[in-house]
Order: structure tokens, then C-alpha cells, then sequence
């Protein structure tokens, strides 16, 4: 059975940190990994242990990600929606992002699956303000109205999404690999290696 609520009655949203004097720098021996906006609407999927490392004050570092959060631009022209599933280092968000926490009764999976729903794209493309750059503010997202069914339904669906993701992944690195082979074979051909003139 389905029912109807507010965002803002299933979970906690909260905007990311913005550094307003100096972003925080990239280091080897960083504290934290950086998540960005430029990270969430890249066209790969976001690799959470490879994102840059940098130092932030101790302070900051209750501003990371949790398992489970679920991350959303706050500006611009795409809102592509991610799962938090953890990380080798804490994860945080900067600059204009939102940060979904969803509390019992709403899986992360599955509101992640709901938020890409093309049909959910276009309400949330109603609720953007400004007029050159776009925004979806922490306010607008959480009127959104997200369709809820019972757990055993929301996980089934998240687990299928979350294959489908994976799937994607490794059609990406797949493409990937393909491309530097006919780099690489190219290349030795170029060079007048492995021709059989």
C-alpha cells in the first residue's frame, strides 16, 4: 500500500558546508575527502575513496556524511540524487549541496530511486528558484511529496537500483578499458610496430 508524505516528514535535510573566504586545499595526509557539486553531476558515478583528500578543522568533521545519507546538487541545471554507503575516510560535503538523512520508515535506496524518477525530475525542476542559475533550496526540497511503501517494497526496489548502478559502473570501466586498448594498439601501429607490411 502506498501513501503520501512530505520529505520533510520522513527525513532530515540539511545543506552542506560553504567555505566562503578559502576552500579547503587538496593534501596527501587530508583528514576528510571533499565531496563538490562538480563530484554529484559528473557523468561517471561518484567513486567516494577516490575523492580528493583535504584538512579541515575538527569542527567540520561533524559536517560528514553518514551511511545512508543521500546526496542532491543544490544548484544548477541536473539534480542527480546519490546513496552514501560509506567510505575509507569521512566524507564531506561542500558547496551547494543538499544532504538527505532519512529517518525509520524511508530506505536511502529507495528515495534515491524516487528522487531520479524522471516524473520526479520534473517536480523538482517546478520548485527551482532564480533565474540564471537555478536552485533547489534545503526549504523547496523538503515540500517535495515522496510516494511511501512499506519497507519490504522500498528495499526490494533500492537493491534492484543499487544493481542497476553497478551495472552501469561496469559498463563505464568496460568502455574505459576499451578505449585506452585502441589507444594503446593505435599507437604501437603508428609507431610501425605489429604491422605486417
Amino acid at each position: 500500500m502506498k501513501s503520501v508524505h512530505f520529505l520533510n516528514d520522513l527525513a532530515e535535510v540539511h545543506t552542506a558546508v560553504v567555505f566562503r573566504d578559502q576552500a579547503p586545499q587538496e593534501h596527501p595526509e587530508g583528514n576528510v575527502r571533499a565531496l563538490a557539486i562538480r563530484d554529484v553531476v559528473a557523468a561517471t558515478p561518484v567513486s567516494w575513496s577516490e575523492l580528493p583528500r583535504v584538512v579541515v578543522a575538527e569542527k567540520y568533521r561533524a559536517n560528514c556524511l553518514q551511511a545512508g545519507d543521500v546526496v542532491i546538487p543544490s544548484r544548477g541545471d541536473y539534480y542527480r540524487a546519490w546513496h552514501f554507503t560509506g567510505a575509507d575516510l569521512p566524507v564531506l560535503p561542500v558547496g551547494q549541496l543538499n544532504v538527505i538523512r532519512p529517518t525509520a520508515g524511508l530506505d536511502a535506496g529507495y528515495l534515491v530511486w524516487f528522487l531520479n524518477l524522471p516524473a520526479t525530475g520534473a517536480k523538482l525542476k517546478q520548485m527551482l528558484t532564480g533565474t540564471s542559475i537555478k536552485a533547489l533550496t534545503k526549504t523547496a526540497l523538503q515540500t517535495l511529496e515522496v510516494d511511501v511503501l512499506d519497507m519490504g517494497h522500498q528495499r526490494h526496489i533500492a537493491e534492484i537500483d543499487e544493481l542497476a548502478g553497478r551495472i552501469a559502473a561496469i559498463r563505464h570501466r568496460l568502455t574505459e578499458l576499451d578505449t585506452i586498448e585502441v589507444a594503446q594498439m593505435a599507437d604501437l601501429l603508428s609507431h610501425g610496430e605489429g604491422s605486417h607490411a
